[in-house]
This record gives structure tokens, C-alpha cells and sequence, in this order.
């Protein structure tokens, strides 16, 4: 099991270089069709070769399903999201997850240069899509210390009835009546 450490490695170990990546004038049947029978969740939209966007499940489901739009007609430009928000395969996890929560996005583009390597996706670091160990039970097994004495805990409750017991009910039990 890796420790909390595993958030200072780079994104780079975790990178999917398997994408898709269509001109922004294919229709959404077309890509939707093509993501199905790759695996794929999201394919990349581009402007003459260079991708500009993103489109999502989820995006279909809710700008064209939801919308009564003809898949047939409607163009992944029109439903895209743009733009891509990108890292660099050097930075390190908790960076990549950190930008996650900042953009309420669930896929960053890993970028070198102008040079797109694939992406990242926050269900690949938290579990279900890659062999690794997972990094959110890690953050959630996080010790807790003492701050009186350093002795460790693993939840802020038995942190807290150990500083009533041994830290502040010691003390009250020690002093004269009239110091209360």
C-alpha cells in the first residue's frame, strides 16, 4: 500500500495515453458510437487538429438528451467544454487534484508543450479505473496527533477522549476547588 507520499509523484505515473479526439464538426451520434465501443467516458474536441474542448458522458446525457437535441444533427463544438483545463505531466498528484476541485472537473489534459499526452481523470486516482492502490483511503486514514503529548490517534474522537481523560480531567481532578 502506498502512504501519503504517493501524492508528491508525478502525474505522469498516471496518465491514460489512450484518447479520443475528434474535429469539432462530427456529430454527437458519431462520437458517442466511437467512445462506446473504445471504453472511452470523454473524447477531446479539436479546431484543425489542435483540441480545444472536451466532451463528456456526461455532456451528451445532459446537453443533448436532456435537451430533446438530435444527436444526428448536433455537433460536439456545440456541446463542448472549453476550454481544456491542462497540467503538466511533472506535477505532482495532489497539484493535479488540487486543480480538480478548483475547476469542479473530473479530467485534466496532460500537456508537454503543445504536445497533448492524455489525461488524467479523478475516478483513475481515487479508485476504479487503474491497478494501483487508491489515494482517497490513504488521505482518509490520516493519524491525528496530540497536541499535549504527540501520542497518535485515528479519529478526532478518540483524540478527543483522550485529551478529556488523560490531558484535561487529570488536571481538573488535581486542583483545589476554589482555582474553578
Amino acid at each position: 500500500m502506498r502512504d501519503w507520499q504517493s501524492l508528491n509523484e508525478p502525474v505522469e505515473k498516471y496518465v491514460t495515453p489512450d484518447y479520443l479526439i475528434f474535429e469539432e464538426d462530427a456529430t454527437v451520434k458519431e462520437v458517442a458510437v466511437e467512445m462506446r465501443a473504445r471504453g472511452h467516458t470523454s473524447a477531446f474536441v479539436a479546431r484543425k487538429g489542435v483540441p480545444v474542448g472536451i466532451v463528456t458522458e456526461r455532456d451528451i446525457l445532459y446537453r443533448v438528451v436532456a435537451e430533446g437535441r438530435d444527436p444526428n444533427m448536433t455537433k460536439i463544438g456545440e456541446i463542448m467544454s472549453s476550454p481544456l483545463i491542462t497540467i503538466s505531466p511533472k506535477e505532482r498528484l495532489s497539484d493535479a487534484i488540487a486543480k480538480m476541485a478548483t475547476h469542479k472537473v473530473r479530467r485534466l489534459v496532460v500537456v508537454e508543450g503543445q504536445k497533448v499526452k492524455g489525461v488524467i481523470t479523478l475516478m483513475a486516482l481515487i479508485g476504479g479505473l487503474t491497478t494501483e492502490t487508491t489515494i482517497l483511503p490513504e488521505v482518509e486514514k490520516a493519524v491525528i496527533h496530540c497536541p499535549y503529548c504527540g501520542a497518535k490517534f485515528s479519529s478526532a474522537h478518540t483524540l478527543s477522549k483522550h485529551i478529556d481523560n488523560v490531558h484535561i480531567g487529570a488536571e481538573i481532578l488535581t486542583r483545589k476547588t476554589m482555582e474553578w
